[in-house]
């Protein structure tokens, strides 16, 4: 995977469907770069979404659903 300097995860999420997509393992690789995450907070963030590819956008989302998420 080759990260340009101006990949980011976009501001709204209506960018989600379009773009190149990755596997967890890519973009393990680089949360912190793209996401200002360690990689467990990824790892977390898709539990049980093994084998699948992401964009940016929709990694994004997701970890911040993620972060938002109440705790009992």
């Amino acid at each position: 995977m080759t990260l340009d300097n101006n990949e980011k995860a976009p501001a709204n999420a209506g960018q989600e469907a379009s773009g190149p997509r990755y596997t967890l393992e890519e973009l393990k690789e680089h949360a912190e770069q793209l996401f200002s995450v360690k990689e467990e907070v990824l790892a977390g963030a898709f539990f049980g979404t093994q084998d699948k590819l992401f964009t940016v956008a929709e990694a994004h989302t997701k970890i911040e659903q993620f972060m938002k998420a109440k705790v009992d």
